[in-house]
């Protein structure tokens, strides 16, 4: 199996606009910048802003490479994201999925972002495996993904490439960025959209839950996609997600 980003759908993208606002967009663990793709087009037509979505250390190549990355590697790199996006725009506001979720609130923690949306962060999730990673990794390299990816009607399929495998030190270091991102909560002030997947088999409700009722933010809005699966950025309810992302960030 090659790089993932031999598809041109999961490559990093920046999408020019104005120089008053700018989104940054923050994927998913093994996953790309390719489930945040359709959010980005959305939101670049609807509002205008300049929109970058880069593709974090590990990802996109093979799980090997992906191995010899650190968690503190992909926070690194949004922060260095943020940054970069900071110089062309005056304002900058952070979207993330799932661990770019995590990210996206530990930026909130670190930087001055202006609105973050937390679609389907992950602080808390259902891997079983999770737990023995920490002890395994030293001795076992990966855990080999048996079940398949799971199906759904309008599932925009080709934009999720994602590796079939999984490292099991950076399993390891995605529970240590969670717990991270959790602890940091309270030190976030700016306004929340937090969205959570009906149908979400990988991240357990308690993470929006947490982010509700322990972060400082005067203003927290709870989007609720019942019948969308953890990616719902390509998903079936996708409008209503782009919809509201959109009107949150021009507010």
């Amino acid at each position: 199996m090659g790089p993932l980003t031999q598809n041109p759908l999961c490559r990093a993208f920046t999408l020019e606009g104005s120089r008053e606002d700018g989104i940054l967009l923050l994927h998913g663990f093994t996953a790309t910048p390719g489930t945040m793709r359709p959010l980005g087009e959305s939101l670049h037509r609807d509002t205008g802003f300049t929109v970058y979505a880069p593709l974090l250390p590990g990802h996109g190549l093979t799980p090997e490479e992906m191995a010899k990355t650190r968690w503190f590697d992909w926070f690194r790199a949004s922060q260095q994201a943020f940054d970069k996006l900071s110089r062309r725009c005056r304002r900058v506001s952070v979207a993330g999925l799932s661990m770019g979720g995590a990210l996206a609130l530990l930026l909130a923690e670190t930087r001055p972002v202006r609105r973050v949306a937390a679609i389907a962060a992950a602080l808390s999730v259902y891997n079983e495996k999770l737990p023995l990673s920490h002890a395994l990794w030293p001795v076992i390299r990966f855990f080999t993904d048996r079940e398949g990816k799971e199906v759904f009607p309008d599932f925009l399929a080709e934009y999720n490439d994602t590796y079939s495998k999984t490292p099991v030190r950076c399993l390891s270091d995605l529970d240590w960025l969670m717990r991270l991102a959790r602890k940091g909560l309270p030190r976030i002030h700016c306004p929340i959209l937090n969205v959570r997947a009906g149908k979400d088999s990988t991240v357990h409700p308690r993470s929006t839950e947490w982010i509700m009722m322990e972060t400082s933010s005067r203003k927290k809005i709870l989007l609720e996609l019942p019948n969308s699966p953890h990616v719902c950025t390509l998903g079936p309810e996708r409008g209503i997600l782009f919809r509201e992302c959109a009107r949150f960030f021009t507010e």
